[in-house]
């Protein structure tokens, strides 16, 4: 995957430009888009007494980025994959940024036998769960527990990035957040702070939000409730 030119260099006004209209442009409806309030919505996924497990709050931040949850998913979730889940949670880091990840760290941290990813599947119902839980919804709870570590799976994302798949998302933005010693992530940090949002969001979470907001300048396909 190649740096997206929104992400370069030459970029850092315009994305800090697309960030800030993100998180404070209000719409038509009068309000802030709702998925401006799925970093912070209750604390946030990675506060202290949630980060190790799902909440109501967890499934009603994803509502904010327009995901529903399924009657099944919910008991799942809360209920009988909660130990599961909680055991899980544990194994990963909340305070680990993927861009600090290093090549050596990287199977065990986000590789296919690693904590994240056995959580990966079962968001998405392989483990027993049938919840038929698509990439961008197991994506997103991921992100709202571990929100420095797990980015956001999202078609127009995709579009912009130039990803085929959400299964090998995770390796592609790791090799783009670490390369160069790690430039982008630098970048990203200055376009946040020039970008002075209301609360501070991870580096991944910057990201998605830039390329998010280049895709719908493009005109790449919407995806309903980022509103």
């Amino acid at each position: 995957m190649d740096l997206p030119a929104i992400l370069d260099a030459k970029h850092i006004d315009d994305a800090a430009d697309l960030l800030d209209r993100y998180y404070r442009q209000k719409l038509t409806s009068g309000h802030v888009r709702t998925g401006a309030r799925f970093d912070t919505w209750a604390g946030g996924g990675d506060a202290p007494g949630v980060a190790n497990r799902i909440t109501a709050d967890d499934l009603v931040a994803l509502a904010l980025l327009g995901e529903e949850i399924t009657g099944p998913a919910v008991v799942g979730l809360l209920e009988t994959k909660a130990a599961q889940i909680g055991e899980l949670l544990e194994l990963i880091p909340a305070d680990l940024a993927m861009e600090d990840v290093t090549p050596v760290e990287y199977f065990h941290v986000l590789g296919k036998e690693s904590p994240a990813w056995l959580l990966w599947d079962l968001f998405r119902g392989y483990k027993g769960g049938q919840w038929k839980t698509g990439a961008g919804k197991a994506s997103k709870l991921l992100a709202r527990k571990r929100p420095k570590l797990i980015p956001i799976w999202d078609a127009t994302v995709a579009r912009s990035a130039g990803l085929g798949t959400s299964l090998t998302q995770w390796e592609e933005w790791h090799s783009l957040l670490t390369m160069d010693d790690r430039d982008l992530a630098r970048r990203l940090a200055v376009v946040q702070a020039r970008a002075d949002l209301p609360a501070p969001v991870s580096t991944l979470r910057v990201m998605d939000v830039i390329l998010w907001m280049d895709g719908r300048r493009r005109g790449y396909k919407h995806m309903a409730g980022e509103d």
